[in-house]
């Protein structure tokens, strides 16, 4: 019988959590049912031709999810305890600025980091200093950018806003469900921290051409290059070692050999850029192939937080398909509208207002026409 099983008779119960008492108390190991109910999602309604001057910062000014994202967002950051990491954060998510290239304000500085990383084997020959550093074309926004690149996971206008938000909240959660049941504290704290740097960079990376879409995106270390800048940034402006491995980790876990390969990878190729020393400044163990030892389970929470990208990258192109078969249908395009402006506008639009999560669900519960609807909820017809 387990332990939390409230069928247990209360005597029978006391002998048996004799011996735990002083770990933790007998009302600690009882579930705790949550009392969250659904947010609802109030979205305002305009016309397709309106819509269609709206350019992703302004759809993202309009949308209900920024508003109540980004605020909780800015809650947790003002919390933070270091002084330093809360900076950077309040920063990043008022005003991103990509530190790392006071490191790199010329051609020729680039280009050496572009050697360098090849050398290491970390990029490919093609890839070019413009994808590695790219210019910053108009004012960066935390607020406004995309969650992933083009395809991806959160990609639209607020949609960082969103994948950090659930990505912490999902991080604090499972903090309390080990809590819960091992009866041992977490840092919060950390994983806050880490959890509110580790896309720093993607308003950069990531910005929004002229068509709609986001700037493509090179691979660095095997892994998107938004994330190597981001631990470099870390590593560039001296944040402690913790939090930078919790950052690097997001990506990968370390729970055997050969996935934290990965990790280690990222933060050697991260100094590379940061123009640091790994193992001397504690980001790796003193042979080089670790994370510090002992690793931080925090960490691992990082990781699996930003774990959501199993579920929304699908539900993003699952969603697209059948706004797809409504753009036909509704709005007059064509089959090559499908591939412009004309219909990345329209998904980007009914993305940052309703989210692709939101019309998803409604799909899977009320089909096609219930999902139909709530499109045209939030882009009228002209």
């Amino acid at each position: 019988m387990a332990i939390w099983d409230k069928s247990i008779d209360r005597r029978d119960f006391l002998k048996t959590a004799a011996g735990a008492a002083a770990v933790f108390a007998a009302a600690s190991i009882l579930p705790k049912r949550s009392a969250a109910t659904p947010r609802n999602i109030e979205t305002t309604a305009i016309k397709f031709s309106e819509m269609e001057k709206l350019s992703p910062t302004e759809m993202a000014e309009r949308s209900p999810l920024r508003e109540y994202g980004y605020n909780w967002l800015m809650d947790r950051a003002n919390g933070l305890q270091d002084q330093t990491v809360k900076k950077v954060v309040l920063e990043g998510l008022k005003s991103p600025k990509p530190l790392i290239l006071k490191k790199y304000p010329d051609k020729a500085s680039k280009e050496a980091c572009r050697k360098a990383l090849l050398a290491a084997g970390y990029i490919k020959e093609e890839n070019t200093i413009d994808q590695i550093f790219p210019e910053v074309k108009n004012k960066l926004n935390f607020w406004d950018a995309a969650g992933a690149g083009w395809g991806g996971h959160h990609a639209y206008p607020c949609g960082l806003i969103t994948h950090v938000a659930t990505d912490l909240q999902t991080g604090l959660s499972l903090i309390e469900n080990y809590e819960q049941f091992f009866g041992y504290s977490m840092n919060r704290e950390l994983l806050t921290e880490a959890v509110l740097l580790h896309d720093l960079t993607k308003p950069w990376i990531l910005q929004w051409t002229p068509d709609h879409k986001c700037l493509p995106e090179i691979k660095i270390a095997g892994t998107g290059c938004h994330h190597i800048q981001q631990v470099a940034d870390c590593m560039y402006r001296g944040l402690r070692p913790d939090v930078v491995v919790a950052v690097a980790v997001s990506h990968d876990h370390a729970g055997w050999p050969s996935e934290e390969k990965k990790p280690v990878g990222y933060i050697k190729a991260a100094a590379i850029i940061a123009g640091k020393d790994p193992i001397q400044e504690g980001y790796l163990a003193s042979d080089g192939e670790t994370l510090p030892l002992p690793r931080r389970p925090e960490s691992f929470l990082v990781h699996l937080g930003d774990h959501d990208f199993v579920l929304t990258s699908g539900i993003s192109s699952w969603t697209q398909e059948y706004l797809k078969k409504v753009a036909l249908s509704d709005y007059g395009l064509t089959e090559a509208d499908l591939d412009s402006s004309k219909f990345y506008n329209l998904r980007n639009y009914v993305y940052s207002q309703a989210s692709d999560m939101h019309l998803y669900q409604i799909l899977a519960d009320q089909g096609y026409d219930a999902f139909r609807q709530a499109v045209r909820a939030s882009v009228i017809p002209d």
